[in-house]
């Protein structure tokens, strides 16, 4: 389905960027192939984008071809182009009320740059507020910046869109100096404060640029706030995505949440037994996930990166509970449970003495009730299947066991088993 987005005409001809909520498109050019310019563009309201149906795709209007070759007119063409959209919370409200939810401080609305234009990236972390309000401040100064080269420059602008010359006169409010890190600036990550994204926000056009490009859109609310969208205080919401085509032009396309969150579950076998006691566990999560960690209860962990069985021997007795956590584009989730495996420890026999023609024989580690057998060589060396046994019912709730060695032997050797 193709839709237009229609934004309202505004009064004058001056760049009408709002700092509620207004979405906004860059473009430039770096290093070697950076030109005298780059491009800021006002798309409207975010919650435009969130109003659209599922499934429908609109034309961006609000710039044309034509303008973007006008900017980079001195460095050819589109290629090596880079582009981004954003938007952020507004800075002076402590919660920005829409019609569609209110918005908790430090939201922010970023592009991560899809490799292939069928698929959907895999969505950035949502962070804590402070660490997104750090993001939040060049956001927004994109658009400030824009207003302040739009008045003072003398360049012809439109209500939507700011030529923004490169040179040392506006060397501060350009998009440049906003996205790009203190470090480098080659692909923006709004590091100019000196706390980035943990990843960039822009794609970069190939040379030659001759097939579309895709960025796919996401609402990071902070960690531990609630969307107002899909009410989680983990997940990272999915609007959908922009597509660049070699021709300059843009299309956005509303998409639905299409990761799952992810559900921990596990089984082990066997989960009752002797120490040392290996024990298999095995994933049932479901839903997207990307990292498993294992923490068995006896102060070991191991985290994997798929969902294949893990191995893990306990060495000592004792009651060990399990947990499961699973994470992924959709949040995390964890399994624990309760004294899941339990480790009886290994049975020994710790005397052998003889008492009135009899071999009492003494043990340690027997649980009450458990029976044993008792194998007796007088080979020390032989194989245990060559082993004669004495009994099967040793050893029971009192630890001692008394045998009487009918044959007469000069050596004998002993062995205590489980059944």
């Amino acid at each position: 389905m193709l839709a237009l987005m229609v934004v309202p005409e505004l009064a004058d001809a001056q760049f009408g960027y709002n700092q509620y909520g207004d979405v906004m498109a860059g473009f430039r050019k770096t290093g070697v192939n950076a030109g005298n310019y780059e491009l800021v563009v006002d798309l409207g309201s975010v919650t435009n984008f969130l109003k659209l149906s599922i499934g429908t795709t609109i034309n961006i209007t609000n710039y044309s071809p034509s303008q973007l070759t006008n900017a980079f007119i001195d460095t050819g063409n589109f290629a090596n182009l880079q582009w981004s959209v954003f938007s952020a919370f507004p800075g002076s409200l402590n919660s920005w009320v829409t019609p569609l939810g209110s918005f908790p401080p430090a939201t922010l609305w970023v592009t991560l740059p899809g490799t292939n234009v069928a698929t959907q990236t895999q969505p950035p972390a949502r962070q804590s507020t402070s660490s997104q309000q750090n993001q939040r401040s060049p956001i927004l100064g994109v658009g400030a910046g824009a207003i302040q080269i739009a008045g003072n420059s003398g360049i012809t602008q439109t209500p939507f869109l700011v030529q923004e010359p490169t040179g040392p006169t506006y060397a501060l409010d350009i998009l440049t100096a906003l996205i790009g890190d203190k470090s480098d600036s080659t692909l923006g990550d709004f590091g100019s404060g000196g706390f980035p994204l943990a990843y960039s926000v822009e794609n970069e056009t190939p040379v030659p640029f001759s097939s579309a490009q895709r960025d796919d859109f996401y609402q990071l609310c902070p960690t531990g706030k609630t969307d107002p969208i899909n009410s989680s205080t983990t997940s990272t919401y999915y609007l959908g995505y922009f597509i660049l085509n070699p021709n300059g032009s843009m299309t956005f396309t509303r998409q639905a949440q299409s990761i799952l969150p992810p559900v921990a579950g596990f089984s082990g076998s066997p989960t009752t037994g002797f120490a040392p006691l290996p024990v298999v566990f095995t994933d049932a999560s479901s839903g997207s996930i990307t990292n498993w960690l294992w923490s068995f209860g006896d102060g070991q962990s191991v985290t994997n990166i798929s969902n294949a069985s893990v191995n893990h021997t306990y060495a000592a007795g004792g009651s060990y509970t399990v947990t499961l956590t699973v994470s992924g584009a959709g949040g995390a989730n964890a399994d624990t449970q309760i004294s899941y495996v339990v480790v009886s420890s290994t049975p020994t026999i710790s005397t052998a003495t003889r008492s009135g023609g009899s071999l009492v024989m003494g043990g340690t580690g027997n649980p009450a009730g458990a029976q044993y057998r008792i194998l007796t060589s007088t080979n020390l060396t032989s194989p245990l299947a060559s082993w004669t046994p004495v009994t099967t019912n040793a050893f029971l709730s009192d630890g001692s066991y008394s045998y009487t060695n009918s044959a007469k032997q000069n050596a004998a050797f002993f062995r205590l088993v489980s059944p």
